[in-house]
């Protein structure tokens, strides 16, 4: 069972313990148990921090966590930030409050906790004797969260790293609190501590918009680690409103109970329904990601691995949310891939047990061709970005090739052709910086995940993905009408017109010129019909982008940078038609001069 830790802030220290019932309700209100079964350790200072320095010969307890190597560190920081996450999505957003001004009659509020904050940061023989009181009445092993309001906040940070080695923190919850303000940690090692611990699972500061002893502010410029979140409670700084409230009942709840679900409910599925164009996508992408995971080694794996878990999480919540808004099936095989969200501190990052999708044999290779270039042009684990090596993408196509029954060859030949167009369209000292980075607007909304993130609610098969990419807006449809389906001579006119436009960067021009032109090659090198679509379309964005070069060329500067982008954009299609023409990959385009025939007359 986890203990309960409550350090109060100034006054006498709430020797009726209000505060216990006020969070004992709220717990309940949330769904959780309440606190009868909970050892809750409450000690009081009130009197030591009304006093003078005392005694000096106490001394401050000394630091007990122990220094972390640098890549025990980095374990520390992407464990904490993964259960963050989980908060984060749990808690909601910042409650939308328009500010509270604060009024002359809370000054002597403000102005007494931050003295008495103040005396306790600037008077070792208090300070030692505050965090001495706390730490006697502590089990010596065992887990804790820990609630810190006000000046309780202050305390509980400085006793973070003094703890019993064998006592863990599940979770740190402040209220209310003044470590916003510099001055306080002045003569302090507090700010030490701007990275995680390796004994504390996350931490969470909720304020007020109004609370000006917060000094209207989060704690994240000090605690980067920190969940910083804000509560439309007005003016009130007491703690019995601050436990009241949804996402603080919620954080302890979390930290005291677990989930309130403890396993990923159980939804049923359709087991014999064929998965449709969006799903199918969806099962590419991980499989893709999660080959790449496989052949990279070391901490780049791991890391890779448990980013990868995040959003296969995320990706998988949302859609199957959605599908169950609107009462559409889910297929048995999406509800397999469900990664559990709870991870509990004490736990490895437990990236080797993620679900994997069972193989897709029913694309044929002209249908394959244009998902796996949206899959060699993304970032597998967006937001995430993590340079994956060439090889290591290499060997990644071949496997997912392979387990889609099409072969280890196409696989190369995606890469193959991949690394052509990037170097067909970027100068030669620059393509590698864009091979499998997947960044542009256009190659990153491209990708599986963001099809998945953004797909409403009640559609499926083509009309889902459509929706989906509408909306992405601009961006979102220039990549995603690549991934979609084939490019058709009534699409290259929408492709060029959403790129020539403003919205639209030069960066995303090139990575969608250089997708084009990689299934084109592709398509070569498998010797599968090539589709005129890819032509028409880069044709387009070439005239527009002339007509606009002349339109605004007539009155702009030399250099505008907008001129110059819609350059930069042009030069893009213009290098790729030009590698077309040159390597035959369109019929009855030719860079010769035609011989021996005679000019059409009537």
């Amino acid at each position: 069972m986890v203990s309960l830790l409550y350090l109060h802030g100034v006054g006498n220290g709430d020797p009726r313990d209000a505060w216990r019932r006020a969070l004992d309700s709220s717990l309940q209100d949330a769904g959780y148990p309440g606190l009868d079964e909970v050892e809750v350790i409450a000690p009081k200072y009130p009197d030591v921090l009304r006093t003078d320095d005392g005694d000096k010969t106490i001394k401050i307890p000394p630091v007990t966590a122990p220094r972390l190597s640098a890549a025990d560190q980095r374990y520390v920081r992407r464990r904490v930030e993964r259960a963050t996450a989980e908060l984060e999505t749990i808690l909601g957003e910042p409650v939308p409050a328009s500010p509270v001004g604060v009024t002359d009659s809370l000054a002597p509020i403000v102005l007494r906790v931050l003295r008495q904050a103040h005396n306790y940061v600037t008077k070792p023989g208090i300070r030692a004797r505050t965090l001495r009181i706390v730490l006697d009445e502590l089990p010596e092993e065992g887990e804790i969260v820990i609630v810190g309001h006000s000046l309780g906040s202050i305390i509980a940070i400085d006793l973070l790293r003094r703890l019993p080695p064998k006592l863990t923190v599940t979770g740190l919850v402040t209220i209310g609190s003044p470590a916003a303000h510099p001055n306080l940690h002045e003569d302090s090692d507090r700010l030490e501590m701007k990275a995680p611990v390796d004994h504390v699972g996350w931490w969470v500061n909720v304020w007020s918009n109004g609370d000006a002893v917060t000094g209207l502010r989060g704690i994240w410029r000090h605690f980067p680690w920190a969940l910083d979140l804000q509560v439309g409670l007005g003016l009130d700084h007491r703690t019995t409103t601050y436990l009241r409230s949804k996402p603080v009942a919620n954080a302890i709840g979390r930290g005291l109970f677990g989930s309130l679900t403890k396993e990923v409910a159980v939804v049923e599925g359709t087991p014999d329904v064929a998965l449709n164009s969006l799903e199918v996508r969806l099962a590419l992408w991980l499989a893709y990601a999660q080959f790449l995971r496989d052949h990279l080694k070391g901490a780049t794996q791991e890391r890779f691995g448990a980013a990868l878990r995040v959003v296969q999480h995320e990706v998988l919540e949302r859609l199957i949310e959605n599908y169950q808004a609107d009462d559409v099936r889910i297929p048995q095989q999406l509800l397999d891939l469900r990664v559990s969200p709870t991870v509990h501190f004490s736990e490895g990052l437990g990236d080797r047990d993620l679900p994997r999708p069972k193989p897709l044999t029913q694309l044929s290779k002209e249908e394959a061709v244009l998902a796996l270039v949206a899959l060699a042009t993304a970032n597998p684990v967006r937001p995430y970005e993590i340079d994956v090596p060439d090889d290591v993408r290499r060997q990644a196509f071949h496997d997912l090739t392979v387990w889609m029954g099409l072969g280890g060859g196409l696989g190369e030949n995606l890469h193959i052709a991949m690394q052509s167009a990037s170097k067909a369209v970027y100068p030669v000292d620059q393509w590698k910086l864009w091979v499998g980075i997947g960044i542009g607007a256009a190659v990153l909304v491209a990708g599986p995940i963001g099809l998945a993130l953004a797909t409403p609610a009640g559609l499926a098969g083509g009309a889902a993905i459509i929706g989906a990419l509408s909306a992405f807006g601009p961006g979102g449809m220039v990549g995603g009408l690549v991934t979609a389906g084939a490019i058709t001579t009534t699409g290259a006119g929408t492709i060029a017109a959403t790129l020539v436009s403003s919205s639209s960067t030069a960066e995303d021009v090139e990575v969608t010129v250089i997708q084009l032109l990689t299934a084109a090659i592709l398509r070569s090198r498998e010797g599968l019909e090539q589709d005129l679509g890819v032509w028409l379309a880069m044709s387009e964005i070439q005239r527009q982008t002339g007509r606009e070069v002349a339109r605004l060329a007539a009155y702009s500067d030399d250099k505008a940078p907008g001129v110059e982008a819609l350059r930069r954009k042009a030069r893009a299609a213009e290098r790729a038609m030009a590698y077309m023409v040159k390597n035959r990959l369109v019929e009855g385009l030719t860079d010769e001069e035609p011989k021996g025939e005679e000019p059409f007359e009537e």
